[in-house]
This record gives C-alpha cells, structure tokens and sequence, in this order.
C-alpha cells in the first residue's frame, strides 16, 4: 500500500522529541512515511526513532556512530570488521552506504548504491 502522507524532521536533534516519536510509533499503522535527517546518529531517538527504522542512508561516520548503527541495524548480519570495512570502502566511492530492513542481506539489505 502506498503512503497516504511523507513527513520530513530536518536537523530536529536538539528539539522536543516526543512529537516526532508519535509519528513514527502511529504513522506506521496510518500509512504516514517518516524521514528523519541528522547529522550525528547517537542524537536519534533509540526508542520507536532509530529502533523502527528501516531505510537508513549512511554518510561518513565516526567511529562512535558507526558503531551505534552496527549494533542497532547490523550485528545479526556480519561482523563489525566486515560492516567498518564496508562503510570506509563506500564513503570515497558512493558517498553513502544504505541499509534497507526490509531485504535479505544478499538481495542489498546491506550494500552501496552507485
């Protein structure tokens, strides 16, 4: 079923929270697409933000952040090594790497995009 609405947070991090969190918990079941942009990961909301993601673009990170996103969307799929590996080799050449949730890992669930 295609989306009904798209809501856009923009550099929202510093702001109140709860507001954003009720639409990702509710809009998921009233076909409401929610895209989060920040800048530094840790600052996402764990709870029903970063936890019911399931698209994630990955810019260059720092090894702090990296390893947030490894243990909250990676760790079940291959080793940190194998994740940082990746994300270093996809930064120079694509820019971003991409995570989608919702594929298996060797249909791109984790993999570049050129």
């Amino acid at each position: 079923m295609k989306p009904v609405q798209s809501v856009m947070f923009d550099v929202v991090a510093c702001e109140y929270q709860d507001h954003i969190r009720n639409y990702f918990c509710v809009g998921r079941h009233t076909r409401v697409d929610c895209f989060y942009l920040c800048q530094t990961y840790t600052r996402i909301p764990k709870h029903l933000v970063r936890d019911n993601a399931n698209f994630i673009i990955l810019f260059k990170q720092d090894e702090l952040n990296l390893s947030h996103v490894y243990d909250d969307h990676v760790k079940t799929d291959m080793a940190y090594a194998q994740f940082r590996e990746m994300s270093l080799a996809s930064w120079p050449n694509h820019g971003f790497l991409v995570i989608d949730k919702d594929r298996e890992l060797n249909e791109g669930k984790d993999s570049t995009v050129s």
